[in-house]
């Protein structure tokens, strides 16, 4: 069992060059690069209650007269249910279409419904067509090209499944964390060098304090996992995140890793009536780390992201999905603004 990484207090600075490729999205969840070059993007919507099915899958193509930027979106699938989850949670969480992955010359993207039922949808067919069915939250989705098959993790019932021609199987039932939370994955990647995944656990609440519903989570509690398909075995790689999202791995197998954001503060009570609020998450303090198990190294490669979610490399940068919430709410910036809170895509040079 390697000795897992532990993310220290002062973290050593290369911030990277970044710009913003797409404004005004709705929920961005994950990002597929595809052959051609062009991005497929699942959005999970806007959470407005008079907008119920705003969810959308879009075509984002290479601006042939400027390397690294994108053409406007382009829809090419709508109509997804959009959920808000404020009066269950108390805060600010959007969930719908979920993540878009490639694999076996198909293209799928996982949706979580809780009222019609939880779907793999193949994006061959327009409309796409249901081609599995699940109950719960479908979260990130990878292909495993040796199963040859497409593995989901279920944060509602922390679990690493797994969909195949013989249907849906529990690959893991990810345990409890140290202080008896739970796991709650978030994202999972497709190791190809030990044909495993990784996953990375938010961490749930304590539930210890009625005061502090919605934001009781444990300082730093988050970790990446190593699960192996085949058994089940669970290695813990990193410690010490604060709340991880997006996975992914850069070209030299180092782990790219999100934190939503700093800390926990203002969450949305059941009477929220639109007044300027964090939501749970402090807005705009989400960074992107390069995690070196080989050198024992962690870096910050961005910071200042608002409440990321989704990972995508693309050659020799990442894009990274931000803005989590209910469209168009008013939100605070760290220099005392406020701003309408949209979703937006950007890119960071790796």
């Amino acid at each position: 069992m390697p000795v897992a990484l532990h993310i220290p207090t002062q973290l050593e600075q290369v911030l990277r060059p970044d710009h913003v490729i797409a404004e005004g999205l709705l929920n961005p969840r994950g990002v597929c690069l595809q052959g051609d070059g062009s991005l497929l993007l699942a959005e999970a919507g806007s959470g407005l209650p008079d907008q119920p099915f705003s969810g959308r899958i879009s075509r984002l193509r290479p601006d042939p007269g400027q390397p690294g930027a994108y053409l406007p979106p382009q829809v090419v699938a709508q109509g997804f249910r959009s959920m808000n989850m404020q009066s269950r949670m108390l805060r600010d969480e959007i969930m719908g279409l979920s993540d878009i992955a490639l694999g076996d010359g198909r293209c799928l993207a996982s949706q979580t419904d809780y009222v019609a039922g939880s779907k793999l949808l193949d994006l061959q067919y327009n409309p796409p067509e249901p081609l599995f069915h699940s109950r719960g939250n479908l979260n990130s989705l990878c292909y495993h090209p040796s199963r040859r098959s497409w593995l989901a993790v279920k944060p509602d019932s922390n679990q690493l499944v797994e969909f195949s021609e013989g249907g849906e199987q529990v690959l893991a039932q990810l345990p409890d964390l140290d202080q008896g939370q739970e796991a709650v994955p978030v994202t999972l990647v497709h190791e190809p060098q030990r044909d495993a995944v990784l996953i990375s656990l938010f961490s749930g609440e304590l539930r210890r304090d009625p005061a502090r519903m919605g934001i009781d989570f444990a300082d730093k509690a988050g970790q990446v996992i190593r699960v192996w398909p085949e058994s089940g075995r669970i290695e813990v790689l990193i410690r010490g995140l604060q709340l991880p999202t997006g996975l992914a791995l850069d070209p030299q197998e180092r782990i790219l890793v999100l934190e939503l954001c700093d800390r926990l503060l203002q969450p949305l009570p059941p009477d929220w009536a639109g007044e300027v609020l964090h939501g749970g998450f402090a807005r705009f303090s989400g960074r992107l780390l390069r995690c070196d198990l080989q050198q024992r190294s962690v870096q910050v490669l961005a910071k200042g992201l608002d409440t990321p979610s989704n990972l995508c490399c693309v050659g020799d940068a990442v894009l990274v999905s931000e803005g989590m919430g209910l469209s168009g709410r008013p939100i605070p910036t760290p220099e005392q603004q406020v701003v309408a809170l949209s979703g937006r895509l950007r890119r960071v040079a790796l």
